[in-house]
């Protein structure tokens, strides 16, 4: 009988985990659900209304992160968020690892589907048409380069890890984590999603061989923010990239 209560709490746990972390979810796009609000307004070209608007979102998303940042430390005892060079070279190093499986990638799709960007980056290049007010791209902008490497690695590798596999092997939720990490990403053929769970794993290593997820959000943000700034750099100067 015991035993049998064990299990049962064992996956009354999962089940729990798994509706905190969809809740997380959840908690961490009310700054995109508050975009679809302002983008009208930003279109608008009222200046003094958008920096405050703006402002406002900034806010909102300080305070998202650092709601689930907040549980993530305190579920998980991961509270070394120091950053040193060593540090930021270690995570560079590891980004040009994710580079190199990108060029890979990218290569594969260009030779059997004819593409050479993925379904996922043709839908942000999108989203910094040369239509959108400079607000909305600013936001854009701080979405892929800040907020997505933070929350993305707290949601998708942190709080699964700490609520749902804490005592399996690593292998386990390095697949599982990377397969869900993926599926969120838009993907046009096998290539593109298995490129992106590889990415997944590779952040995940970052992230468990430390046990540190400033590491891994450090490695996401290299990785996003060459993209980011281009795609800035080319809405600015009118470009097409």
């Amino acid at each position: 009988m015991k035993e049998e209560v064990s299990v049962g709490k064992k996956i009354a746990l999962v089940v729990l985990g798994i509706f905190i972390i969809l809740g997380m979810l959840l908690v961490s796009e009310i700054p995109s659900l508050l975009l679809t609000f302002f983008q009208p307004i930003f279109n608008k070209k009222q200046n003094g209304v958008s920096l405050i608007l703006f402002v406002c979102w900034l806010i909102v998303l300080a305070g998202v992160i650092w709601f689930i940042w907040r549980y993530y430390k305190k579920k998980s005892h991961d509270i070394d968020t120091t950053i040193t060079g060593k540090d930021v070279w270690r995570a560079f190093k590891i980004f040009l690892i994710g580079r190199l499986i990108a060029i890979i990638g990218t290569g594969l799709m260009q030779q059997f589907y004819g593409t050479d960007s993925s379904a996922n980056d043709e839908a942000i290049a999108a989203l910094f048409s040369q239509d959108e007010s400079v607000y909305y791209v600013l936001i854009m902008t701080i979405t892929i380069a800040i907020k997505a490497p933070i929350l993305e690695e707290l949601i998708f590798r942190g709080l699964p890890t700490t609520l749902l596999f804490k005592k399996a092997p690593v292998w386990v939720p390095m697949i599982i984590t990377s397969l869900v990490f993926s599926s969120v990403h838009l993907s046009s053929n096998i290539i593109s999603f298995a490129m992106y769970a590889c990415l997944g794993a590779l952040m995940y290593w970052a992230y468990s061989s430390r046990g540190r997820i400033i590491d891994s959000m450090l490695v996401h943000f290299f990785n996003n923010i060459v993209g980011a700034i281009a795609l800035l750099l080319s809405y600015l100067f009118g470009l097409s990239l």
